[in-house]
């Protein structure tokens, strides 16, 4: 998964990690270690995109929200924060009685139970701001930002005091760019409409073009599959029907790559099942079946795995284990591709490995092996309301 850092406190930085930590646990199970590959591969095909976001509107919503905070009037630096927290629940009930679909709603649930959410959608979006150049600096933080808006309306007030002082001795005095000394922080189109009370999850026409134009302009994405799609205006079903024969080589290398190390990696999935079932004394006979018609059907010649350490940064021991499965898995040797997958657990999870301890972890058939598909279901939906807002038909 791909983090943007809000840079808050230590202890809120830790309990940001350990929140998200557990959201993407609950979005993609890895046992086997497998998400330096996924996120590495995701990071190139989808930058800016994380499994937590939900709908477009956010990366237009919280500019709105930050223009409103450099309007207002804090008695200090630490106070702005939490009023945007307070705006970011307020406008949950504004979306949810506008929308003609509510789902994305970040704290839906929350709002139906009396409560509010505690990952805000700024934990859930700032990363892809800053990627997609809708923060103009991507070295500033979150705590940059609150710190720049109070500083700027402190140093207003400041000059305003002083220019009233030397305006009463008759001086002329000229030092307006003190107001202005900070680059704009957020390249964003202005709301021109009272967003705070008639805001939708739906995109504008205005904000959905704004959000075409960010994204496929981005240094940091326009060579992407995100930009791609975008600009040619496609979607497909699922990542694995993504017609790579329509793609320039270099995303034609990198989605191939991507889906074959899918397919094979999907093998290492269904068996630890299997090995699972079996140890917890059940025996689950569909996952077994399943494992042998992955083990007829997987391409094993097609797969170039030095190709696909090549593209991202993998560590040794996750290297070292995938060549060995493959090996393993290439002979059908299934006593060294269950040891293998049983201490690789070992050595992820540790005390925590389910195969070590099947009857404290009661085996559960999952209702199915998804193969990866790099966040591709996320950047479809924002990719959908972006192209619902611009009135495209087709995508």
């Amino acid at each position: 998964m791909q983090l943007g850092w809000i840079d808050f406190s230590k202890n809120e930085r830790n309990k940001i990690i350990q929140t998200l930590k557990i959201l993407e646990d609950s979005a993609a199970l890895d046992e086997l270690g497998i998400g330096v590959i996924r996120d590495g591969y995701s990071d190139m095909l989808f930058p800016g995109i994380s499994t937590l976001q939900k709908r477009a509107k956010y990366f237009v919503l919280l500019p709105y929200i930050f223009a409103m905070a450099e309007r207002g009037n804090f008695e200090k630096a630490s106070d702005v924060l939490p009023w945007i927290r307070k705006q970011e629940d307020a406008l949950v009930a504004v979306l949810l009685k506008n929308s003609v679909d509510t789902t994305g709603v970040v704290g839906l649930r929350a709002h139906g139970q009396g409560k509010t959410v505690k990952t805000k959608p700024l934990e859930m979006y700032w990363n892809g701001m800053r990627v997609f150049g809708i923060v103009r600096n991507d070295k500033l933080s979150v705590s940059n930002v609150c710190h720049i808006i109070y500083g700027k309306q402190a140093r207003k007030k400041a000059l305003s005091i002083k220019t009233e002082a030397k305006r009463r001795e008759g001086e002329g005095f000229d030092d307006e760019t003190a107001i202005n000394e900070n680059l704009t922080m957020f390249s964003s189109l202005s709301a021109n409409y009272p967003f705070m009370t008639e805001a939708a999850i739906e995109l504008t026409s205005e904000e959905a073009h704004f959000l075409y134009q960010k994204i496929i302009a981005s240094e940091k994405v326009k060579s992407s599959l995100l930009a791609f799609l975008l600009r040619e205006k496609l979607l497909f079903p699922d990542f694995n029907d993504i017609d790579e024969t329509i793609l320039p080589d270099n995303l034609k290398e990198t989605v191939v790559l991507a889906k074959n190390f899918s397919d094979f990696i999907e093998g290492a999935h269904i068996r630890y099942n299997v090995i699972y079932s079996r140890s917890s004394g059940e025996g689950d006979a569909e996952m077994a079946d399943k494992y042998i018609k992955w083990q007829n059907e997987c391409r094993f010649d097609s797969l170039d795995l030095p190709s696909v350490f090549s593209k991202i940064n993998c560590d040794g021991q996750t290297i070292g284990f995938i060549n060995s499965f493959y090996e393993a898995s290439r002979i059908n040797d299934e006593t060294a591709i269950d040891r293998l997958i049983i201490n690789r657990e070992r050595e992820k999870k540790q005390e925590r490995a389910k195969l070590c301890k099947p009857q404290e972890y009661k085996y559960k058939r999952p209702d199915d092996i998804n193969k990866l598909t790099y966040r591709y279901g996320t950047a479809k939906t924002i990719l959908k309301d972006i192209f619902d807002g611009m009135g495209v038909s087709n995508g």
